[in-house]
């Protein structure tokens, strides 16, 4: 009986150790295959999630799988982040190995923006600074012959397309020239939504401290296999 229990226990040992390597082996290989088909600079974050992977890896079926990017370039536009989690998620393990193809029922992503792609569109002088917590425009502001020092909130909308900046708040220094709407025409911004990794969809968008932060989902989700964006 003893002898029975030491077997048992070893195989199950042997079990664990090769569900754990062949947990790490599938994540990398879908990180390395991410990183080639959008051309980053550094592996993603792959998390698959579920236990034992043993079972999932069999049914080449997978409940939940996270990949988190670093900085990806999409037409010309630098994303600093991509935060998506895929569900239902077909992924032979056969295939994963030799024809890598990757596909989820849905996914869900959050997509950062960083305020130095808007601060290129800017007029001359003007950047973008956290403000107690708040993205604000400020600098000095070009008006004819004249530069008066101006400083502006943010609201951010997506519009037919485009991510619409609008200066809320605007606070003018002294000029002999113009006024906030003047300002507001000059700081306003309408730029096109970059076409988002994975066929993702853009939902919603919202300012934070360290830049614009796009909702998306997708269905029928290509995560490997499928054609990349233009890269910039």
């Amino acid at each position: 009986m003893r002898k029975f229990l030491v077997f048992v226990i070893f195989v199950l040992v042997v079990v664990a150790v090769a569900d754990r390597g062949l947990h790490y082996a599938a994540e990398s290989e879908i990180a390395s295959r991410v990183e080639q088909q959008y051309e980053m600079s550094s592996e993603p974050e792959v998390t698959i999630g579920g236990f034992p992977f043993l079972n999932q890896a069999i049914g080449g079926e997978y409940g939940r799988i996270r990949i988190v990017t670093g900085a990806v370039v999409v037409d010309d536009v630098q994303l600093d982040r991509v935060d998506v989690t895929a569900r239902d998620v077909t992924a032979p393990l056969s295939d994963l190995m030799t024809r890598p193809s990757v596909v989820a029922d849905t996914a869900d992503a959050k997509v950062l923006l960083p305020y130095s792609e808007l601060q290129k569109r800017l007029p001359e002088g003007i950047v973008i600074e956290n403000e107690d917590g708040q993205p604000r425009m400020s600098g000095d502001l070009a008006l004819g012959q004249y530069s008066t020092p101006v400083t502006a909130d943010l609201e951010v909308a997506v519009e037919d397309g485009s991510i619409m900046v609008t200066p809320a708040d605007i606070e003018v220094g002294q000029s002999r020239l113009g006024g906030a709407d003047l300002v507001e025409d000059l700081l306003a911004l309408q730029v096109p939504v970059p076409e988002m990794p994975f066929g993702l969809n853009v939902q919603g968008i919202e300012a934070l401290p360290n830049g614009v932060e796009v909702n998306a989902e997708a269905d029928d989700v290509q995560l490997v296999g499928g054609s990349s964006p233009a890269q910039g």
